[in-house]
């Protein structure tokens, strides 16, 4: 049954990154341009997956995303993994209503449905026909299992046009995620401004628009398009890092990530808190943490937000 779990006039905070928490926790994460790198642990390391969903639940975290980010028809391939889709999923679900469970919270759980080949490379994202297939095999399995549905790190309206159209008759909340380019100002890793990707997909159902999963600066810019673009809840979730190189340029590159990574200084749980409050400040309502952001980033931006 859909219902919002966003609050009018009310911030929403979700969680952080999960991979790259695992990995600061001291378990292996391979890359995730050739493995299927943070599902890996749903195998070898489900505790670390619990632990850290409910860290952040006990930070302030009122939505945990799955840890099935890398659980995909594409990437399961690369380990001979295929026929695995569908109990990695489930198990992803479950450690998250285990870390709800012993936490004893009312923390809702969202579904990852996330880029079904490496992330950030529009030039990998396929046809619509075999999106909406594959996206739509995923979505039958989270459907009844989680309270929404997140649609995140997408690299061009394509891709979001593809998971949209595999959760239209699921009753559910669905929010959209895009990510952007690593050094420029709105636009995505397709080459698209942030306002064509907002307008190719407006005939669909959406009931929250993010960014997530670029620096935190570039996040704070896209903030003000949304709030001249959109009349849902916006927000995002970005990396614990900026960018000092900002670019000029619109066409479609498959190295975003290389040259985002050239670029960026980390920042630390306040300093990022500090921009998050600038996107509050634009009028976003949804907020949290990706890459290298971790339980103490969230429990820092709910400080700020309840102070």
């Amino acid at each position: 049954m859909k219902g919002s779990y966003i609050m009018e006039n009310k911030i929403t905070l979700i969680d952080g990154a999960m991979g790259t928490e695992i990995r600061a926790r001291g378990f292996e994460v391979p890359s995730h341009t050739n493995s299927i790198w943070s599902a890996q642990a749903l195998m070898d390391n489900p505790k670390v997956i619990v632990d850290i969903h409910k860290d952040y639940i006990l930070a302030g975290a009122e939505i945990i995303t799955t840890n099935n980010y890398a659980v995909t028809q594409n990437l399961l391939r690369r380990e001979n993994l295929r026929n695995k889709l569908e109990d990695l999923t489930l198990l992803s679900i479950d450690l998250a209503k285990e870390a709800r469970e012993i936490t004893n919270s009312n923390t809702k759980i969202a579904a990852s449905l996330p880029p079904l080949d490496t992330s950030y490379r529009p030039d990998l994202v396929g046809d619509i026909d075999s999106l909406m297939r594959k996206y739509s095999e995923i979505v039958e399995i989270v459907k009844d299992n989680v309270d929404l549905i997140m649609i995140e790190t997408m690299s061009s309206s394509a891709e979001a046009i593809g998971a949209l159209k595999a959760c239209q008759d699921t009753g559910m909340e669905v929010w959209l995620g895009y990510t952007l380019h690593g050094v420029r100002k709105n636009t995505l890793p397709s080459g698209e401004s942030l306002t064509e990707a907002l307008t190719a997909v407006k005939e669909y159902n959406i009931d929250a628009f993010l960014i997530n999963c670029c620096s935190a600066n570039i996040t704070a810019e896209a903030m003000k398009v949304f709030a001249d673009t959109v009349d849902k809840p916006f927000g995002g979730y970005a990396n614990s890092e900026i960018i000092d190189h900002i670019e000029r340029g619109d066409d479609s590159l498959d190295n975003a990530e290389d040259l985002q990574r050239e670029s960026r200084q980390s920042i630390n749980a306040d300093q990022y808190s500090m921009i998050v409050k600038e996107w509050i400040e634009s009028g976003a309502t949804i907020v949290g943490g990706c890459c290298r952001t971790g339980p103490k980033h969230i429990e820092t931006l709910y400080q700020m937000i309840n102070n």
